[in-house]
C-alpha cells in the first residue's frame, strides 16, 4: 500500500514570497517617507533657507504688496537678473581658473594670488550689482513696508541662527566667544 499523504512543503515558497513582500513594502515606506520629508522641509544643503544676495526675501515679501507696488519692486530685481547671471558665469570662470592654477604643474604663489584676487574682484562686483538692484527695489517701498520687511528679515535671521545653534552646539558660548586652543 502506498502512502499518498507524503508531506509536501507548499508553505516554504509562500513564506519566502511573504518576506520579500514585507521587505518591499518597508523599502517603499522608507522611500515615500524620504520624499515626504523633502517636500515638508525642503532639500538639505547650504542653499536651503540661506539669504539671497540680491533679494534676501524681498521677492517673497512683495507678494503681500498691492499690485502696482509689487510690480515696481519686482521690476528692478527682474531687470538686474540677466546682468547678475552673466556676472555669475564670470565668477564661475574665475573659480575654474583658480582651480587650474592650483592644480598646475607650474604653480606659483603669485599666479595663485592673482587668480584668487580675480575671484574676489568678480564676487565683489556681483555683490555690488545685487546691492544696487536691491536698493532700487527697496526705494519703491513705503515706510510701513520697510518696517514689515525689516521684521521679516529679522525673523528669518533668527530662524537661521536657531538652525545653526542646533548644528553647532560645540562652537562656544552664545555671545560668540570661542574657546582658546
Amino acid at each position: 500500500m502506498s502512502d499518498l499523504s507524503t508531506p509536501t512543503n507548499p508553505a516554504g515558497p509562500a513564506r519566502k514570497w511573504r518576506w520579500l513582500l514585507l521587505i518591499s513594502v518597508a523599502l517603499n515606506l522608507v522611500f515615500v517617507g524620504g520624499l515626504a520629508a523633502l517636500w515638508w522641509k525642503g532639500p538639505p544643503g547650504p542653499w536651503r533657507g540661506g539669504a539671497s544676495q540680491t533679494a534676501f526675501g524681498l521677492m517673497k515679501f512683495s507678494r503681500e504688496l498691492p499690485d502696482e507696488r509689487r510690480d515696481a519692486v519686482r521690476r528692478h530685481l527682474k531687470e538686474a537678473r540677466p546682468v547678475l547671471k552673466a556676472a555669475q558665469v564670470e565668477l564661475r570662470q574665475a573659480r575654474v581658473k583658480a582651480a587650474e592654477v592650483l592644480g598646475s604643474a607650474s604653480y606659483t604663489p603669485e599666479a595663485m594670488r592673482a587668480a584668487l584676487d580675480s575671484v574676489a574682484a568678480t564676487d565683489n562686483r556681483l555683490r555690488s550689482m545685487g546691492t544696487d538692484a536691491l536698493m532700487k527695489a527697496i526705494g519703491e517701498l513705503t515706510a510701513d513696508d520697510r518696517q514689515k520687511l525689516a521684521a521679516s528679515w529679522t525673523r528669518r535671521l533668527e530662524r537661521e541662527q536657531r538652525r545653526k545653534g542646533k548644528r553647532d552646539r560645540d562652537d562656544g558660548p552664545a555671545d560668540g566667544a570661542a574657546d582658546a586652543p
